[in-house]
């Protein structure tokens, strides 16, 4: 893809290439074809490569229904052909599906939609089938007899009775289920609605952030959640009658406040501060923006939304996420590690992407989305740091290199997904595991007996606009509990950490390694890395992006770059990588670590001098940092 830069007005160059409507039908055209193609014989499940899950015997049924995202989203226009067309095949949308959704709800189909076995059925599905079915009313449910209608009513009742409690964002499923029901006059229970909008109040945190957990407090905060229940919420409120009106008001106005923060995560190539789990959804997080641009409710410029979409969904053509012959793969890229996708994934989870398609065919054809002159991102049109204190993030954007970080002070029970200080677009984080523990990119990792910890649930933290993020977390390493402040001050695409560690009593002899972010690279390409002669620093470059690493108090030395644990295959996105790394031979309690860290454009060590700054760390916890000339910055203790 070309290159886009900006003139001085913050526009796009007429001369450049734009996202087309054509160019997005041509790509969910490809996809389209290649699922079809893998269909079985009922045309309800899907056979495809990848690392099956259980539920995956008989052929994945996720593969089927997620797509509906996509052709949902297509058909709810009357006015668009039913067929789409690749490589001069045709494929007909209306019988695709009518045949997928008759098969799949029919328990003595071989396709049946449930677990192969079991008497389960799976309550994520059924809320996009649902309104899958609203959304197509006129072409296909409309087109079903009685018989047809009331077997597909059983099913969607069956999968969702009402649970004691809500705790997570399976409440959306429910919604959905129901809402969509209700407008396709079929039997549901309007108490359940109530009852999951309430939910959905109690875990509302502020400034469009929902805590996905029992209640807030549990700081579960995951991309997932706030894009999955923004496209939930805007689906829901597109099938929701007249007597829920102050409802749906109140949630659109949430998702308002979440659509003002979205662009800032975004690098200029389209790439994303990657975080968390369900990353093998891939462009799924596009459906929300888009469909709140349908709802009137993107608080940006249509051509910022154009921009954002055409780049993202190119980052991801552009490094294989699909397949030659026009499947989906489990990994996020055709190099990166399988180990992005979750291990109750099956081979047709990935599908969810279809929800940025969902989102963009319910946009009109017509509409300026397709035609008003597209916006630069944020970092494109210069530097940025903002925070966001519900869910504990930090994202900051160099306009010079496009490069957007993403600094976090939670962190859950997956530490290779969520527990780094910093995830990067240019350095994406390594997902896989070396002997089922992670990787210490972007963590200090406490070493017992040959055992690396990494940080479980943060504690405390506060983070503040100076730029500075302070959190205290554990580690569990050989039966012992370990307790370590983080001090992290950011200094653009440079960013001090400092850290003091207590150490439990019982421990006789705790290492540590520190790593920056990982330089992921393609198989076969040649890197530039080493250590200075002191043997204080670490660092790698290739194709112009350098990752390194500096010690400057406590540590023993520099280690090589090199992949973790001889593993190469483990980064979310490239095929290889190094990481540049620090060890400590021995912690005592009490000792504090210092170092700097760089992620961003250069060729070697120099490109990472930033001065020696002098830092204090006083008894009560005061922390004083002078970097920046005539500045000193002060990170208060934590309560």
């Amino acid at each position: 893809m070309i290159s886009l830069s900006t003139h001085a007005t913050g526009r796009i160059m007429a001369h450049e290439s734009l996202f087309s409507r054509s160019e997005a039908e041509s790509m969910f055209a490809r996809v389209v074809a290649g699922w079809a193609n893998c269909l079985d014989e009922t045309g309800a499940r899907i056979y495809l490569d990848g690392v099956t899950a259980p539920y995956d015997a008989g052929g994945s049924y996720e593969g089927v229904t997620r797509m509906f995202w996509g052709i949902g989203g297509w058909l709810s226009w009357p006015n668009r052909p039913s067929t789409v067309n690749w490589r001069g095949v045709d494929y007909d949308l209306v019988e695709i599906m009518r045949r997928a959704v008759l098969n799949g709800t029919d328990p003595q189909s071989r396709g049946y939609w449930g677990i192969p076995d079991t008497d389960a059925l799976d309550l994520v599905e059924s809320g996009h089938v649902a309104f899958s079915l609203w959304q197509t009313r006129y072409r296909l449910w409309t087109m079903l007899d009685h018989t047809q209608q009331d077997q597909i009513t059983r099913w969607l009742a069956a999968v969702s009775p009402a649970p004691d409690s809500f705790k997570n964002n399976f409440a959306m499923f429910w919604l959905l289920n129901h809402g969509s029901r209700q407008a396709l006059d079929q039997p549901f229970d309007d108490d359940l609605i109530t009852s999951i909008l309430e939910y959905f109040d109690g875990v509302y945190c502020g400034n469009g952030w929902y805590d996905d957990g029992p209640a807030t407090g549990t700081n579960h905060f995951d991309d997932y959640n706030y894009w999955v229940f923004a496209s939930h919420f805007l689906c829901w409120a597109q099938t929701a009658p007249e007597s829920r009106s102050s409802d749906v008001a109140i949630h659109l106005a949430r998702i308002r406040q979440m659509m003002q923060h979205v662009p800032y995560f975004y690098g200029a190539d389209g790439s994303y501060a990657l975080y968390g789990r369900s990353l093998s959804y891939k462009f799924a997080r596009l459906g929300a923006p888009l469909w709140a641009y349908r709802a009137g409710i993107w608080p940006h410029e249509p051509g910022l939304l154009r921009r954002l979409t055409g780049q993202h969904l190119r980052w991801h053509v552009d490094r294989g996420a699909i397949r030659a012959d026009g499947t989906l793969t489990q990994a996020l890229t055709s190099e990166g590690s399988v180990e992005i996708r979750e291990t109750y994934g099956s081979t047709g989870a990935p599908y969810w992407a279809m929800q940025a398609f969902g989102g963009l065919w319910s946009i009109p054809d017509d509409d300026p989305f397709w035609s008003d002159d597209e916006v630069p991102l944020p970092v494109e049109q210069g530097d940025f740091l903002k925070t966001f204190a519900e869910p504990g993030w930090m994202v900051v954007g160099t306009g010079s290199s496009g490069h957007v970080q993403r600094f976090s002070t939670h962190s859950a029970k997956y530490p290779s997904k969520y527990s780094k200080f910093v995830t990067s677009t240019l350095a994406p984080f390594n997902c896989g595991l070396i002997d089922g523990r992670p990787s210490p990119d972007s963590m200090l990792c406490l070493v017992d007996d040959g055992e690396p910890g990494h940080r479980d649930i943060t504690l405390a933290s506060s983070m503040s606009d100076a730029g500075w993020l302070r959190l205290r977390y554990e580690q569990h390493v050989g039966g012992l509990t370990h307790r370590i402040e983080t001090a992290i001050v950011i200094a653009g695409e440079h960013h001090l950490r400092l850290h003091k560690v207590t150490l439990d009593p019982g421990a006789v002899h705790v290492y540590a390694v520190e790593g920056s972010a990982p330089l992921g690279f393609p198989p076969g390409g040649f890197i530039d890395s080493g250590r200075t002669s002191d043997r204080m620093s670490g660092w790698a470059s290739y194709g112009g992006r350098l990752v390194g690493i500096r010690a400057l108090q406590g540590y023993s030395r520099a280690a090589f770059p090199a992949a973790w644990g001889g593993n190469d295959g483990i980064n979310s996105v490239y095929g290889k990588h190094v990481l540049p790394c620090l060890d400590v031979d021995i912690i005592e309690s009490g000792s504090v670590l210092a170092c700097i860290v760089f992620a961003g454009l250069g060729s070697g060590p120099e490109s990472m001098d930033t001065g020696i700054p002098t830092i204090s760390w006083s008894d009560s916890g005061l922390i004083t940092v002078s970097w920046r000339a005539g500045e000193d910055l002060i990170v208060p203790a934590l309560d």
